[in-house]
């Protein structure tokens, strides 16, 4: 994949294509679904934040300028992917959790962060351990199966609304009661 600055704005190519790829998001998770069967980290560890910053020393006042400013847009880059890389995590998350409640992806989204600060951790890191427990669950469903086979995943959906029942004529919750 190629990023780069078009007319329109920033723009994916994939390699020796000349249109855009449409559907990056799509594409960034099965990137990151791919990685993860191969065993590589879908987000940076804590090494690649560290060097993400830069070096702790001054530069060599003698240097070249330009190697200076190859270094600080290496380091802008690697801060950007990093980025992409907690927000991509956090999307699917949302997800996860909208599924699962049956709830709105913005309504999934203020609990993570609700959740986070009570807590007082980052959401990409909260929405991390969702995306664990949700492969652990699938893994789970996978092994239970007779033949290896695969289930899909529906996850159990409670209701928060209180069991409905029938009430009298003249006595429901138009009349004030409820």
């Amino acid at each position: 994949m190629v990023v780069a600055r078009t007319g329109r704005g920033w723009s994916v190519f994939a390699p020796g294509r000349a249109e855009d790829v449409g559907d990056l998001v799509e594409g960034m998770t099965l990137a990151d679904l791919v990685s993860e069967e191969l065993g590589a980290l879908v987000e940076p560890d804590r090494d690649a934040r560290r060097a993400a910053r830069g070096p702790a020393a001054e530069a060599d006042p003698d240097a070249d300028p330009r190697d200076s400013r190859v270094a600080a847009l290496e380091r802008i880059v690697a801060q950007l992917e990093h980025a992409l890389a907690a927000r991509v995590s956090t999307e699917r998350a949302i997800g996860v959790l909208a599924e699962h409640q049956a709830t709105t992806p913005q309504a999934a989204f203020d609990q993570l962060r609700r959740e986070a600060r009570s807590q007082g951790r980052p959401v990409p890191e909260l929405a991390r351990e969702v995306l664990d427990g949700q492969a652990a669950r699938a893994a789970t469903a996978a092994a239970e199966l007779p033949g290896g086979r695969t289930a899909p995943c529906t996850p159990a959906r409670e209701s928060s609304r209180a069991p409905r029942t029938r009430s009298r004529t003249g006595r429901g919750p138009a009349e004030g009661r409820s």
